[in-house]
């Protein structure tokens, strides 16, 4: 089809051309005629003034003597003299035949045939006295149709090497079209030749092989820089966020991802104030806007079930202007930082804390039955049990703190294996079917997926057993307590409800630090350490699992732990 229509464009470019030349050939062709008749004219002017001078004498035409003359003039000339009277009768011609009577509407100049015709009227004293006529042949140009063809030949020709030049030049210019399109796409495999035989395109490949290997080099060179610089942002320890000069957002990092939990998706290209979900850093992005000043803070920010602190410097990108083109917010996260101050400063406190209701109990009820209360069988057996259930209270804090420092130190490790979440909920509903009874709280089970994960079943066995034991002691007499096992695509989950007294949303993020107590009265009534959802957090981090809270006050709380799914054991 293509090639179709070139020859369809080519037939009607030849056949325009042709018709020029063959237009240029009839113009030049009418030019010549006239230029031959105006030299006749001139030619027959000039015989005719003199021919005149001659037959004219004292007012009338005389022929006698210059008769002989005239007929020998006119036959080396090659013109016929033609003399008509006043009235227009032929009086004399150096032919042999006499004209007919002139016409009169015979033309002073004419052409017919191969002759030029010029009509003069003799006059003497202001009168015409008669007519005379010059007959004489046509100027002819020898070889003007050969000229004619040579100018035909010559066009034909010049189109020819036209079509030429163009097929020798178009398959280059094509090459370096598509070359420079490759070069557009990042394609840098296509070599010009360097032996052309017309030195315009060999200039032309020439440089277009060094534009090639100087643009080949200068990607090469900025892909470098770009990856090390992507690199570099991606793992710079601290997390990035690039807006532009509108407020929009150009670019977030991978750690800002991980610290927030977020996978921004939906940040590109949108305003800052309308993704970013603390107003404390959108206020400080935007004084940065109008003070042109870099600005440094330190924040504490909700993410997720945690509360971060960040040392938050947010920088503008000024041009020569001093106009801003975009701003650099670096988060470092120091909730690392502040928590080692924290547990430094608190440690000591909380410990000291904890241990001093249980030895102040025992050293009370110690110095009571020394003082005599011995004696007293019953008194000293009450005596006795609540100086054994401080005890146990101090064994159940020491034991919590080991295993919370031996869970956090760099060596501990996890004994992975196949594990069935629903057959490890349900040994741990044992221990505590007999505790639950004693509050009249229902622990019911709901049928749901055998729920096969990766774990340690030891580990998962604590962190289910430090839930169910919350959730009876935060729960009400006559209370209700769900526990669920279910599977998705990727993970396996246990979920456990009560309709205990809730927590406040802003205490969520608080819950799994050390020693913290929502209701702190109740948790030391309840014989709690503070330290069972610090090692639950610890333990699930330890699977790589995930832990949601959904809890409303008065209503209770909802714990879903999510643990990595794997296919059941064979057999």
């Amino acid at each position: 089809m293509k090639s179709q229509r070139f020859e369809t464009r080519q037939w009607i470019r030849w056949s325009y051309v042709i018709a020029c030349l063959l237009f240029l050939i009839y113009v030049v062709h009418q030019v010549i005629l006239i230029a031959c008749a105006e030299q006749d004219r001139q030619l027959l002017d000039e015989r005719s003034e003199w021919i005149s001078t001659l037959i004219v004498r004292q007012g009338k035409i005389h022929l006698s003597a210059v008769g002989p003359g005239l007929t020998n003039y006119g036959h080396q000339k090659k013109v016929r003299i033609s003399v008509y009277n006043a009235a227009g009768q032929p009086v004399y011609t150096s032919d042999s035949m006499l004209n007919p009577k002139l016409s009169a509407d015979s033309k002073p100049f004419r052409l017919s045939g191969q002759f030029a015709y010029l009509m003069t009227p003799i006059r003497a004293d202001h009168q015409t006295i008669g007519y005379l006529e010059l007959r004489s042949p046509r100027t002819v140009i020898v070889g003007l149709g050969l000229f004619y063809w040579l100018i035909f030949l010559s066009g034909i020709a010049l189109l020819f090497y036209r079509d030429f030049l163009v097929h020798s030049y178009k398959a280059p210019v094509r090459f370096a079209a598509n070359m420079a399109e490759n070069m557009l796409d990042g394609k840098y495999t296509m070599i010009a030749s360097n032996s052309e035989r017309h030195d315009s395109v060999l200039r032309l490949n020439l440089a277009m092989n060094r534009l090639s290997e100087s643009l080949h080099e200068i990607n090469r060179s900025y892909t470098e820089q770009r990856d090390s610089m992507e690199t570099l942002i991606e793992n710079i320890g601290n997390g990035l966020i690039f807006i532009d000069g509108n407020g929009r957002i150009d670019y977030v990092n991978r750690t800002f991802k991980d610290d927030f939990k977020t996978e921004a998706a939906h940040w590109d290209f949108a305003e800052y104030q309308e993704v970013i979900p603390y107003p404390e850093i959108n206020e400080m992005i935007a004084g940065v806007y109008q003070s042109k000043k870099r600005a440094i803070r330190q924040v504490q920010l909700p993410v997720d079930i945690e509360r971060k602190h960040f040392d938050v410097s947010c920088a503008p990108i000024l041009d020569r202007r001093q106009k801003v083109r975009g701003i650099v917010a670096v988060f470092h996260d120091i909730t690392s930082l502040k928590k080692l101050e924290n547990i430094r400063r608190d440690f000591v406190a909380n410990v000291s804390h904890e241990l001093k209701t249980p030895i102040t109990s025992l050293i009370g009820f110690t110095e009571t039955l020394l003082d005599g209360a011995k004696d007293d069988k019953q008194l000293e057996e009450q005596f006795l049990n609540i100086m054994l259930h401080e005890a146990r209270r101090l064994q159940d804090l020491v034991r919590d703190l080991l295993d919370l420092s031996k869970i956090e130190r760099e060596h501990f490790s996890i004994d992975w294996q196949t594990v069935s979440l629903t057959k490890i909920m349900d040994a741990a509903l044992l221990i505590f079917r007999e505790k639950a009874d004693a509050k009249k709280i229902r622990l019911i089970r709901v049928p749901g997926d055998e729920g096969w994960a990766l774990g340690d079943p030891f580990r998962i066995r604590q962190i289910m057993i430090n839930l169910i034991s919350n959730a009876i002691a935060y729960t009400p007499e006559g209370g209700t307590v769900r526990l669920s096992i279910s599977e998705k695509e990727k993970t396996s989950a246990f979920t456990i409800t009560d309709n205990g007294m809730g927590i406040e949303k802003e205490q969520i993020p608080r819950i799994f630090e050390r020693f913290y107590r929502v209701d702190k009265a109740r948790s030391r009534d309840s014989g709690g350490t503070g330290l069972g959802l610090a090692i639950v957090k610890h333990l699930v981090e330890a699977h790589k699992g995930h832990i949601e809270v959904q809890s409303e006050p008065g209503k209770g709380t909802t714990f879903v732990i999510s643990f990595r799914r794997t296919s059941p054991p064979n057999g």
